[in-house]
Formats: C-alpha cells, sequence, structure tokens
C-alpha cells in the first residue's frame, strides 16, 4: 500500500507535463480501407505540427507521407475531410500548401494534380470508379470577403487536373458523395442565413459520366429545421442518412429506386443521436455511432431481425467524432475512438465476436503510459437551471494523484471549462489538459451548456436567441452548486474557454463578476457587433440566430448585441483576466482580444494579453499549446491558490 503525501492542492508533483499534452495529445482521424488491396490507412499528426498518412502493416503503423508534405485543408476555415482513396489504390489528399496531390501506396512518390492558388481551395473527394473524375468541394477566393466568398462541387479530371464547377447555386455544400456503381451522388447543401445542423438539404441526383455534369436534381429530405447528415450509398443503391424527427437524429432509408425515405425505427433507438453509418454483410448490419447524454456509443443494427444491439463494449469507447468508421470486411470496421482513459486510438470492431475486436493503434500518449491511480475518472453531473428551469450538464473530475492527497477537510479549487461552438459538446473521454490540472490538485468541470449538442434537438436549439445568457447562467449555476455541495473551496472557481467557450468566459465575468475569482480566455468575442462584420463566411450569420429572438424588431438588434457583449460592460470585471489569442486567427480575429484588454487595462484591472504570432483560431499548434498552458497554470496559481 502507498502512502500518500499530504500536500495542498494545486502543489501536487505530476508525470504529465505541459511537453506531453502539447505533443501527446495526437490526432488521429479518416480510417481508410482501400477496398482492392485490404490496406488500412489513417491521418496521424506527429506532434511538431504536421499530419501524416499512416499505413498499418503487419509490423506497426508507418508514415508512408514524404515528409515536406502535411495533410490538411482550412476549406470553411475549419477545414473538411481531407483523405479519400481512389479505385486503383492511390490516395488523393488536400496539402497543407493548398495543392491536391496523390500518393502511390506502394512508391510512396506524391504527384500534383491541382498547383496551390491563393485564391482556390479543395477538400471532401469522392471518386467515380468507372472514369478519371473526382468530385471535391471547390471554395472560390477571388472575392475574399463573407458575401462574396463562393462554393461548388466541382469535378476534378485526374488525367488533366482540369477542375469543371458541376453543382453551384447554394452557399455552402457538403460531403458530396458517389454511388458504389459511380452512376449517382448525394450532397448536403444549404444557403445564409441557415446552419448545416438544422436547415440543410439533402440532394441526389444522376451523374453524366461522359460530359462529366449532374442531371435529374432533386431534394430528398432536410430544409425543414429537421436536420440531416452522414449520407452513405449501399452496395444495392439504397441511400441511408440521419435526420431529426422526435427529438432526435434518427437512421433513414431511401430505396434504389427512390419515393420516399423510411425511418428504420426500433424499440430503444429513439433516445440516441445517430450518426456516422457503414453497412456489413451486404446491407443486413449498419454499423452506426449513437450518442446520448454526451456520451458516444457503437451500436450495430441488425435490418433483417429489426433488433439493434452495442458493439466495442470491452473497449469502453465514449467519444466517437465525424469520419470515424470504415469496413473491412462483412464482420468489421476500423474506428477511431476514445473512452475516459486512452486518447485517440484506431480499433478493429467485430460485430460479433468481441474477443476479435481489439486496439490497433494509439496516438500519442494515453492512460497506459502512466501510473494507476494517477488519472481522474469523469463523473455526469445534472443539475437545474437556476433562472430558467430546466436541466443543465457537465463532466466533473476531481483531484486525483498517485502520489499526493490533500489535508483532510481542504477542498480543491475548480477549474470550470467552456467549450466551442456553441454548437459542440464535451465528452467523457481523456482530455490530456484536463487531467494535467487534475493531477496537480484542480477539480475540473466540463459545462455542456445549452445549445450544447448530445443531449437532443431541443437542447441544442434553446439557445438560439438566448446566446450570452442561458450559457453563461450554466457555467455560473454550476460553480454556485459545486461550491454549495461542498465539492469546491468557495472563492476559488475560474472560468476558461476557447472561442465560444471563451465569449462564454467573457459573458460569466461581466454578468457574474464575483462568481469567479480568475478567468482565461482563449480567441473570444469581446464585441459582437464587430466579429459580425469581420468573421468568416461559414458562421458569418451565426450569431445573429443565436442572438435575436424571433420576431425582435429591427431597432432592437444592435441594442441586444451591445447588452452580449463584454465589451460594453467591461467595467463590472472584478477577476484578474488573462487573454491567449493567435494573431492569424480569421475565425475571431485578434483585436476582439485586444479591445477588451486596452478597456480593463485602462479602467485599472488586472489583464493580460498573450498574443501568439503565426496561430490561428484553434491554438493547436505544439509550440502554442506550450505557452498557452504555461501562462493559463501560472494564472490559476495566482488566482485560484493565490500564490
Amino acid at each position: 500500500m502507498t502512502i500518500k503525501q499530504v500536500v495542498p492542492h494545486g502543489d501536487w508533483e505530476s508525470p504529465i507535463s505541459i511537453e506531453m499534452v502539447a505533443s501527446g495529445a495526437r490526432s488521429l482521424t479518416a480510417p481508410r480501407v482501400c477496398a482492392k488491396t485490404g490496406r488500412i490507412y489513417f491521418l496521424e499528426g506527429d506532434g511538431t505540427g504536421r499530419t501524416a498518412i499512416m499505413e498499418l502493416t503487419g509490423y506497426g503503423a508507418i508514415d508512408i507521407l514524404p515528409k515536406e508534405c502535411s495533410v490538411g485543408n482550412i476549406v470553411y476555415e475549419y477545414g473538411v475531410q481531407s483523405l479519400q482513396i481512389l479505385p486503383d489504390g492511390r490516395l488523393i489528399f488536400s496539402n497543407q500548401d493548398n495543392t491536391v496531390r496523390i500518393l502511390d501506396h506502394n512508391t510512396s512518390a506524391v504527384t500534383t494534380v491541382i498547383e496551390s492558388s491563393p485564391i482556390l481551395r479543395y477538400g471532401s473527394f469522392t471518386a467515380q470508379k468507372t472514369s478519371s473524375w473526382v468530385l471535391a468541394i471547390q471554395e472560390d477566393h477571388t472575392n475574399n470577403t463573407p458575401s462574396g466568398i463562393e462554393n461548388y462541387i466541382a469535378a476534378i479530371d485526374l488525367s488533366t487536373g482540369a477542375a469543371k464547377r458541376v453543382i453551384s447555386g447554394a452557399d455552402f455544400y457538403y460531403q458530396p458523395r458517389f454511388s458504389d456503381d459511380g452512376t449517382r451522388l448525394v450532397w448536403l447543401e444549404w444557403n445564409h442565413p441557415e446552419m448545416l445542423f438544422d436547415m440543410a438539404k439533402l440532394c441526389v441526383a444522376d451523374w453524366d459520366e461522359e460530359n462529366a455534369a449532374v442531371k435529374n436534381c432533386q431534394i430528398v429530405a432536410g430544409g425543414n429545421s429537421e436536420g440531416v447528415c452522414e449520407p452513405h450509398w449501399g452496395p444495392d443503391g439504397a441511400l441511408y442518412f440521419s435526420q431529426e424527427t422526435g427529438g432526435h437524429r434518427q437512421l433513414f432509408r431511401l430505396p434504389p429506386s427512390g419515393g420516399s425515405p423510411h425511418h428504420i425505427a426500433f424499440p430503444g433507438l429513439e433516445e440516441f443521436d445517430l450518426g456516422e453509418s457503414s453497412l456489413l454483410e451486404s446491407s443486413r448490419h449498419l454499423l452506426v455511432t449513437a450518442t446520448s447524454n454526451a456520451r458516444c456509443r457503437l451500436i450495430c443494427i441488425d435490418l433483417e431481425q429489426k433488433t439493434w444491439k452495442e458493439v466495442a463494449q470491452d473497449q469502453e469507447l465514449s467519444a466517437l467524432g465525424a469520419d470515424c468508421v470504415s469496413k473491412i470486411d462483412e464482420s468489421s470496421a476500423v474506428v477511431v475512438a476514445r473512452n475516459a482513459t486512452t486518447s485517440n486510438s484506431l480499433f478493429r470492431i467485430d460485430i460479433h465476436d468481441p474477443k476479435k475486436s481489439k486496439l490497433l493503434r494509439t496516438a500519442g500518449i494515453s492512460g497506459n503510459d502512466f501510473p494507476r491511480g494517477l488519472l481522474s475518472l469523469p463523473e455526469h453531473i445534472t443539475i437545474q437551471s437556476r433562472k430558467e428551469g430546466r436541466d443543465t450538464y457537465g463532466w466533473l473530475w476531481m483531484p486525483r494523484n498517485n502520489k499526493y492527497i490533500a489535508k483532510e477537510g481542504e477542498l480543491p479549487p475548480l477549474i470550470i471549462f467552456a467549450h466551442g461552438g456553441p454548437t459542440g459538446v464535451v465528452t467523457n473521454s481523456l482530455s490530456l489538459r484536463a487531467q494535467y490540472f487534475t493531477s496537480r490538485g484542480y477539480a475540473f468541470l466540463n459545462v455542456n451548456y445549452a445549445g450544447s449538442t448530445g443531449y437532443g434537438s431541443a437542447y441544442r436549439r434553446y439557445l438560439y436567441g438566448r446566446w450570452g445568457v442561458s450559457d453563461t447562467n450554466d457555467v455560473a449555476d454550476f460553480a454556485a452548486y459545486l461550491v454549495e455541495a461542498g465539492r469546491v473551496r468557495p472563492g476559488a472557481v475560474g472560468i476558461t474557454g476557447g472561442s465560444a467557450g471563451g465569449y462564454n468566459t467573457l459573458q460569466a465575468l461581466t454578468q457574474y463578476p464575483t462568481t469567479f475569482a480568475g478567468g482565461v480566455c482563449a480567441c473570444g468575442i469581446s464585441d459582437l457587433i464587430q466579429f459580425d462584420d469581420h468573421t468568416h463566411k461559414l458562421e458569418s450569420d451565426y450569431a445573429a440566430a443565436l442572438l435575436i429572438p424571433e420576431g425582435t424588431p429591427e431597432d432592437d438588434k444592435v441594442r441586444i448585441y451591445k447588452e452580449r457583449s463584454a465589451r460594453y460592460h467591461a467595467d463590472k470585471i472584478q477577476s484578474p483576466l488573462l487573454l491567449v489569442h493567435g494573431v492569424a486567427d480569421t475565425v475571431v480575429p485578434v483585436v476582439q482580444a485586444r479591445i477588451i484588454h486596452d478597456i480593463v487595462k485602462d479602467n485599472g484591472g488586472d489583464v493580460k494579453l498573450v498574443e501568439v504570432p503565426d496561430e490561428g483560431h484553434m491554438l493547436g499548434k505544439p509550440d502554442s499549446v506550450r505557452k498557452y498552458l504555461a501562462e493559463e497554470e501560472a494564472w490559476w496559481r495566482k488566482t485560484l491558490l493565490k500564490i
């Protein structure tokens, strides 16, 4: 039995270093299985900011991409799918220098299909099996303003490198996909001021291979506030997709002959949001991601027996993102997922025999790299809003360390984290950043405030017209609840978040000035009026939908924007405020941090601005993470520990 040392919270030594968080939490995405060769590929960050194409071999995973290449694009600023397999087994990908390239899987030779352009961006590829045509989203920045940027679905001729626009007219496109026989295609589209997750239309059309043209377009679902997503063709020509009905995203099937989509409705699935899917055993089984209460599962639906079951239970999967499933054979698939103690990992999942399911690869550092008893395990908490009479949710990690404990009766400081989006979610999967703090003696709470996904469409839509109010109430209510419940130290609660979470942080400090001992705002919005005028195309109408209640007179809109902007209430900020912002941020420009910094400073407040050169919105480069985390920890020691 290990005797733990008694040390105050926040002063515990931990093997989880800043370097581990910066380079150890590597991305692992986009599993791909080549139908021709059976070879398995995926994308993985290498800890330096580069994204490699990896192949899983009998000797382990190897990087098959030349070092001068790095996969990625900035379509819609956030990026879209960057990797796909061509019918002959080669791989087409977006390179971060804005080129489109092809990697020969046998020789590792790379050829450029489309040269770099300061104007055009490409991503989300789908290949036609019987010709040289590949479809992709094309983004044209000739007029580089939110209203001037144009998006298309373009057909790229791999034999010549020529790109022809074949679908146009909508403001946005997503997930173009050829049918297995190459005669049809499907895509999502939507227009301003709508958002993908609410008003996307699911469109299908015939493909004229000879003329590289789209014919007989029709809308088969969506466009009615019942969000559609994740279209997938079956081998028989049936189309599977997800659509909201009854408050949750459910699976639908459109027969090969057309007609009306059919709801795949089995008892027990009604309370899940169903998303990414893959067909196995000649379309008998559907392997589907399913989310409920911000916890993801992998389920298998038997379309013949009309039953379903959870699979991969031994792996305890809890977070499955987009583009995370790829079929290996008729009974198994590769899946990218995480759980409470494992970071981004690649699994082989067998739908019939759990003993055949296994972990194939873990990206970077994971739970097994640390001593037993070090990692904190999450607790899902539901509380009632004190002002709005509804529930709100969060994941709480209490302090834990295999070598240290605080004096009996001493309560820990609490860091509250508000996620971005705001239409996002935080799951109970491993976060090295959270464990960095819990292993040092802090409690850490991820709040899934009103507007988050993972709890049904009503909860997600509740934030419309209430952004900056309801989400702010939620973080303050959690702070009060955990203090009153005797779980954390009074006067030692901090608030932080990035992007929309940074906006939440500033709102919390202005609306609840005595609740939080300190705040750390990363890439947050301080002035909504200026943000609306200078943000990127994808979200240029997003703020209005979130801020303005339906039916609001035009004259009241500016008033609401000012009421919900920390810039106009900065005199209320009493707590020390740290601002961290990327200078190259195109989503929330760095001027947003400079505005609030200067006002608080002029008012005599305790404020610090850290600008990160050559960094965009996500603050994800390893050097940026190192700087950000070091500054944040120092701020919490100053404000929560009073050191």
